[in-house]
């Protein structure tokens, strides 16, 4: 590794901060649920928050020649610990002013993906970049494995507004840790005019066969993976399997658990190419989809969600390592840029008809055509496989 203490740094920040997102969600998912009984107003949360974050992922190139990477992520989580401190004052208040204090955190989350997306191989060098990926990818879901159960049962004995206070306490040490990263800078002597920072990035990425198939296909696995979202899945334990908040977290916490086990797999598949983990994620997660429909009891639900996540890492993180690869080192903030606006472009407009299709037709509707999309995204593998491999 170029830099072993700044990438550490780096890792533990954002493993922190991650855990305060899904703590807070959790609360204002609690609240929310409870003051109004829809699971459209549900589904307004995650909506919000992707199309907030695909807003900041649009406007990070305006940013990535101007500051230090690092900078740019002190200055977003500062930010976070102030707005979710007036959440936690106003909590009580309507919806829509919860949701525009929601969507300004959103906002300034969506530099934080692209920006570390890019920092990583700039830390680590690409010939450690899988080690690299797969061990965030195991840091991150075995914060969700902790953070959901937790967070479920937290506000099953508490309250909703309690846990966010929590995640305030969570925001402030990730962003005090955020100081020992190394300051990483693409800034140029001439900026580029405003047409150029915004759609350099795009040109870029789609003049490149390898990353445009990779943004193709992780555009349709968000489009498909929506349907996992938390609101969905809180009416699926109540309607499907008859049980309480408590499987919600559950669920939850067994889908990350297959993440760390499919993480950790990944780090000793490395032999396998990158195409056949796609193909093989796709199809399988399709099937297995189809049968959560129909779990017959409760445990076997469990038991497909673990499996869900570990052929879905295996999956994410070979397009993660096809789109590194492939990227040059300038491009690395703008590619991810453009991955993060098409990512949570489409997550946020299926966020919505999943909900839509969940409310109107029922829940096992919408899980269906999350299957079929998964099953045609498997065949547009098959065609594009000679682009999916790792760069040297």
């Amino acid at each position: 590794m170029n830099d072993r203490r700044s990438f550490y740094f780096l890792w533990v920040s954002q493993m922190i901060a991650n855990a305060g997102d899904v703590l807070y969600i959790v609360g204002l998912i609690q609240l929310v649920y409870l003051s109004s009984g829809s699971v459209l107003t549900l589904t307004l949360i995650p909506l919000t928050i992707t199309f907030s974050r695909l807003i900041g992922s649009f406007l990070t190139p305006l940013l990535l020649h101007r500051f230090p990477l690092r900078q740019i992520l002190l200055f977003s989580m500062f930010s976070k610990i102030v707005v979710l401190s007036a959440v936690f004052l106003l909590k009580d208040v309507a919806i829509l002013w919860i949701l525009l204090l929601v969507s300004i955190i959103a906002f300034l989350d969506g530099w934080s993906t692209p920006i570390r997306q890019a920092m990583l191989p700039e830390l680590v060098g690409n010939s450690a970049l899988p080690q690299a990926n797969s061990l965030v990818a195991i840091s991150d879901n075995t914060v969700n494995l902790v953070s959901w159960p937790l967070g479920a049962f937290f506000v099953a004995q508490f309250d909703g507004g309690l846990l966010i206070l929590v995640t305030i306490v969570l925001y402030i040490l990730g962003w005090l840790l955020t100081y020992g990263i190394k300051s990483i800078i693409f800034v140029r002597k001439e900026i580029p005019s405003l047409k150029e920072q915004l759609s350099g990035g795009w040109r870029y990425s789609f003049s490149n066969k390898s990353i445009r198939n990779v943004l193709i296909l992780d555009m349709l696995t968000a489009f498909a993976g929506a349907v996992w979202i938390s609101a969905i899945l809180y009416v699926y334990v109540d309607e499907v399997l008859d049980k309480n908040e408590a499987w919600w977290g559950y669920i939850n916490a067994f889908y990350s658990g297959g993440f760390i086990i499919g993480g950790y797999l990944f780090a000793k598949l490395l032999k396998i190419s990158g195409q056949h983990m796609i193909m093989v994620g796709c199809f399988v997660t399709s099937l297995l989809t189809v049968w959560f429909i129909y779990p017959h009891a409760a445990v076997v639900a469990l038991v497909i969600s673990l499996f869900l996540g570990i052929f879905g890492q295996l999956q994410l993180i070979a397009q993660l390592t096809i789109l590194q690869t492939h990227t040059e080192t300038g491009q690395l903030g703008h590619v991810f840029s453009v991955q993060s606006v098409l990512v949570m472009g489409a997550f946020g407009i299926a966020t919505f008809l999943f909900g839509w299709i969940a409310e109107t037709y029922g829940i096992t509707s919408a899980f269906y055509l999350s299957a079929l999309i998964m099953l045609g995204t498997g065949f547009f593998t098959i065609v594009q496989k000679k682009t999916l491999i790792y760069s040297k």
